[in-house]
């Protein structure tokens, strides 16, 4: 499958997305095929353990299948849509579970699926990963902070106070502020 500009591509997602409001499961394949790859890092992101990643995927993917209907083009580009799901379901379970992963900090140096032999990892640096780190580097240094720590290590809004030892209104603003700004980079 050759890579499409980010238009074709949402615009495909998008149309699979409905086809699969109407029970299209071909349809739904094909969604799997497109996506499953890019939810799975972000899933995985989240939960630092393989099988928990896995697990959340297959609820998140139940849930697309489930309430494709639901999906809005006017509210956002389909894989934001579905990027939700599979954080909500990830995080979901990592408060079941009351998991936590370790306490330290992400880098690509350290994790092993960055590596440029590592397919998944290639098609995370795409031009989507790209365009997105541009985005956050126009944000406050506290911004970016509270964003990749809610979104990218999965701590609530409370965590992220007390981690960073502010009070948790200020992170909530940050957080708001900064993905509205992200939003209207990755918009343009």
């Amino acid at each position: 499958m050759k890579p499409m500009a980010t238009q074709d591509s949402s615009e495909r997602l998008g149309l699979l997305l409905a086809r699969c409001s109407l029970g299209d499961q071909s349809a739904f394949s094909e969604l799997y095929e497109a996506t499953s790859a890019k939810l799975f890092g972000i899933a995985f992101r989240i939960l630092r353990r393989e099988a928990w990643a896995e697990e959340a995927l297959q609820d998140a993917y139940v849930k697309i299948w489930r309430y494709a209907d639901s999906y809005n083009p006017g509210r956002g580009r389909p894989m934001t849509w579905m990027i939700n799901v599979v954080r909500n379901q990830s995080l979901d379970l990592l408060r079941k579970a009351d998991y936590r992963a370790a306490e330290e900090e992400w880098s690509p140096e350290k994790d092993g699926r960055m590596s440029s032999e590592n397919p998944a990892a290639q098609a995370e640096t795409s031009q989507d990963l790209q365009r997105l780190l541009g985005c956050l580097s126009g944000l406050t240094e506290e911004q970016r902070e509270c964003i990749l720590l809610s979104y990218h290590q999965g701590y609530t809004p409370s965590e992220v106070a007390a981690r960073i030892d502010r009070p948790v209104g200020t992170v909530k603003t940050w957080i708001r502020r900064g993905v509205i700004k992200v939003r209207e980079c990755l918009d343009r």
